[in-house]
């Protein structure tokens, strides 16, 4: 039993070492799970012997790629916290394309992107913004991951509709075709040519950043930074800051909490997100937030606001549930993030077992059935969620877009019409509960969005 402590830690330290993660510095239990399951897989009678396969020269390379894989969580969805994609939406792009009208150069950076959803969801806004203008510019978007089976997802462009969530009907084909899997979606061929995937660790920045990782426009490296070290965190939004070109723009996420802010980098501060730009880039207030030729409006753009934001605005407010976030929801979500689904759907059937009057249980349990194609099973629970609390709108909001969907067009639109009331009876910058980020401004958009099918296919029958 000393043997396998001992090479427990060994393990433990090496994989610190290798992938920087210091995630897994209070979490022995479950990095030892993932530990034993590897070295079930491969045969090893116990963690000493999976140590002599990690070490091997031959199968040591391909083990170290799969560890990666079970030690990395990667969350996986479509404009994911849709505040920041707010942000680069109304500034940071446009700022950029503005920025560039001569050369039409754009280069982005998608550090730790996972299955590819965030690089994705670029390659999609861009085009929304550019519009027309699209082919005559250079769009480069560089989706990086240590995980190797992560980036092969992303080059297939599938995903699952959980990835696809709270999207209109219009929305999803506009930029999705069905999938031969049930419930599945595969990304429109006309995005992929700007988007590629490549291995890459981001210690290999420190301590400088070689060449090729320069001269970026635009980095996101959002929620990575919390596996790291506090001693590593400041060193490597250093190295970051030095990848960007002389304009860029670099976003963090809300989770990765920062002691020092390095002295090289200025912090811009854009309604409740944080960004970052070289220090002495013209600031912000000075530089034109839109394009000098905008292109015209799209029905599918990332909703814009219903109204101009006030210079006073008051910072978001969260609409929340009195009840504190219990770890199986936190655990729900991770497993859903991450594409083990029904795992999740047991998770939250058990959980629903011990909390039965946790309306955001319900919620995820609706999610989650839709992901499974059990329409019948989504509409109960997001009915048994509005009863338990009425004015969680985006239950109305995914009922009324099933609804919707399923071809019941009248009570689809009622339901809606209950969004739009709830959506504005709070202010528009209101971060809605479970929503991803999405602020009720937005949402309402979304909403208008999603009846407007509805109402043309009314107005066809005979």
């Amino acid at each position: 039993m000393k043997a396998e402590e001992a090479a427990y830690k060994r393990l433990k330290q090496a994989v610190v070492a290798h992938t920087g993660h210091h995630y897994y510095d209070d979490k022995d239990a479950l990095l030892r799970k993932r530990l034993d399951e590897r070295a079930r897989e491969v045969g090893a009678p116990n963690l000493a012997g999976y140590e002599t396969v990690l070490a091997d020269p031959v199968t040591g390379d391909a083990e170290w790629r799969a560890l990666e894989a079970v030690v990395t969580v990667g969350e996986t969805f479509f404009f994911r916290h849709s505040e920041q994609f707010a942000v680069l939406r109304d500034t940071i792009l446009p700022n950029l394309l503005n920025a560039a009208t001569n050369r039409r150069r754009l280069r982005i950076w998608s550090a730790g992107c996972s299955t590819g959803a965030e690089p994705y969801s670029l390659a999609i806004l861009i085009e929304r913004l550019l519009g027309d203008a699209l082919p005559t510019w250079r769009v480069d978007i560089i989706g990086t991951d240590i995980n190797e089976q992560a980036l092969v997802n992303a080059r297939k462009g599938r995903y699952s509709a959980w990835s696809l969530r709270g999207m209109t009907d219009v929305e999803r084909a506009r930029d999705f075709d069905a999938d031969i899997r049930p419930s599945a979606w595969r990304l429109h061929e006309r995005h992929r040519p700007r988007v590629e995937f490549r291995r890459h660790n981001l210690l290999d920045l420190l301590p400088e950043p070689p060449a090729e990782w320069r001269g970026f426009d635009l980095i996101l490296c959002r929620n990575v930074l919390i596996y790291f070290g506090a001693h590593q965190a400041a060193p490597m939004l250093s190295a970051l800051g030095q990848c960007l070109s002389s304009g860029g723009w670099l976003m963090i996420g809300y989770s990765d909490a920062l002691a020092d802010i390095p002295p090289e980098l200025d912090v811009v501060q854009i309604e409740a997100t944080r960004v970052f730009r070289p220090r002495g880039v013209t600031k912000l207030a000075e530089v034109p937030a839109a394009l000098s030729e905008p292109p015209a409006p799209e029905s599918h753009r990332l909703p814009p606001r219903h109204a101009p934001r006030p210079a006073e605005a008051p910072q978001p407010r969260v609409i929340a549930s009195a009840r504190a976030e219990d770890r199986d929801l936190d655990r729900i979500r991770t497993l859903a993030d991450t594409g083990r689904l029904e795992e999740a759907a047991l998770r939250c059937a058990g959980a629903l077992q011990a909390h039965p009057l946790d309306h955001r249980l319900h919620y995820y349990d609706a999610l989650l059935a839709q992901a499974a194609n059990d329409r019948t099973r989504a509409e109960a629970a997001l009915r048994r969620a509005i009863y338990l609390s009425n004015d969680m709108v985006m239950a109305h909001y995914h009922l009324g877009l099933l609804l919707l969907q399923g071809g019941a067009a009248e009570s689809g639109r009622r339901v809606m019409s209950v969004v739009t009331e709830l959506c504005r009876a709070v202010p528009e910058d209101t971060v809605l509960e479970e929503g991803d980020g999405l602020r009720a401004g937005d949402l309402l958009a979304r909403a208008v969005l999603a009846v407007e099918p509805a109402m043309v296919d009314q107005a066809s029958q005979p």
